[in-house]
């Protein structure tokens, strides 16, 4: 079974719509960055990521597995995450951080691309980008795969 059909059953991993900006995008789709910095995550258990370029770009752009995620103090985060190209310099991250006693490095995995970025006011009536993340339902999954090239068959 494929992450993307584990996300699709009730009982499995959630999926979320990750809002990132563009200079960071490019970075995960060209797999020089494997971590994606938070100061919020998921409560719940996360599969998949799509990810949503902000502005300028503004297009769901590639469909990212979870593999994880370290939770820790800022420092500790940047410590056991550095090495997975993080796409910034440390002390960016430590602004970014700023006021923050728990960070979360979101573990980034195998990719997924569409054979163009897709508008995703094409997919959902009245879109609206998170501010940060949000989580998705089955059915938004189901249509985001099918931009995507992605089947619901198992293997």
């Amino acid at each position: 079974m494929t992450r993307f059909q584990e996300c699709l059953r009730p009982q499995g991993p959630r999926a979320v719509l990750l809002s990132v900006k563009p200079r960071f995008a490019e970075q995960i789709l060209a797999g020089t960055k494997t971590v994606e910095f938070r100061r919020s995550w998921a409560a719940e258990p996360v599969g998949l990521a799509v990810v949503y370029s902000s502005s300028p770009v503004q297009r769901l752009v590639g469909i990212v597995e979870i593999e994880g995620a370290v939770v820790a103090s800022p420092t500790l985060v940047w410590t056991k995450c550095r090495a997975r190209g993080p796409g910034l310099e440390r002390k960016e991250l430590m602004e970014y951080f700023a006021g923050k006693d728990e960070a979360y490095g979101v573990l980034l995995g195998g990719l997924t691309l569409p054979a163009m970025p897709v508008p995703p006011k094409s997919l959902f009536r009245g879109f609206r980008p998170p501010q940060s993340y949000r989580y998705l339902s089955a059915t938004e999954l189901r249509r985001i795969g099918k931009q995507f090239g992605l089947g619901e068959e198992p293997e």
